[in-house]
């Protein structure tokens, strides 16, 4: 899958996966008046790493899926939304 950016997601939709399909995508971006929401399925090795920045207060962002995957969907800051993608190419590039 590639990684694409998005404005603003539909919000009729509330079905992550479905949304992420029709975008041919792994991961989202809105960004809204400096904060930022970070939506993805990823890997849980990749999630981990997307998550670390957050040093823990991510209760309630992620969740399991099947397939050893992780969906986050999280409200943060542009800085840390920065963070969280730079952590997950980072953690692309280890894997590959």
């Amino acid at each position: 899958m590639r990684t694409s950016t998005a404005l603003r997601t539909s919000p009729q939709s509330t079905d992550l996966s479905a949304l992420l399909a029709r975008r041919g995508t792994d991961l989202i971006l809105a960004i809204e008046d400096g904060n930022a929401l970070v939506r993805c399925h990823v890997s849980s090795a990749i999630a981990a790493a997307m998550l670390a920045p957050l040093k823990g207060k991510a209760a309630g962002q992620f969740r399991a899926l099947p397939g050893n995957l992780v969906e986050i969907d999280a409200a943060v800051t542009l800085p840390m939304a920065l963070r969280m993608m730079e952590a997950k190419a980072a953690m692309e590039n280890t894997l590959h």
